[in-house]
């Protein structure tokens, strides 16, 4: 995906980045979860915080399995 360090992600963007539905990414969105902004009635996500996210439940899920 040759999206920039700082660029918008729409939910179909993130859904093909992590390999999940869109269906979990809204929930998740929606769940206040995954970092998130609501642009009108559309979900806008910046690759460098969902980058950041995914680092920190890795790191997290580390520390609970030692």
């Amino acid at each position: 995906m040759g999206t920039p360090m700082n660029a918008l992600m729409t939910i179909e963007d993130v859904a093909a980045y992590m390999q999940v539905s869109r269906f979990t990414i809204y929930r998740l969105a929606k769940g206040h979860t995954i970092p998130a902004t609501k642009i009108g009635r559309q979900w806008r996500f910046q690759k460098e915080e969902i980058d950041q996210w995914i680092r920190e439940r890795c790191q997290s899920k580390d520390l609970q399995n030692p």
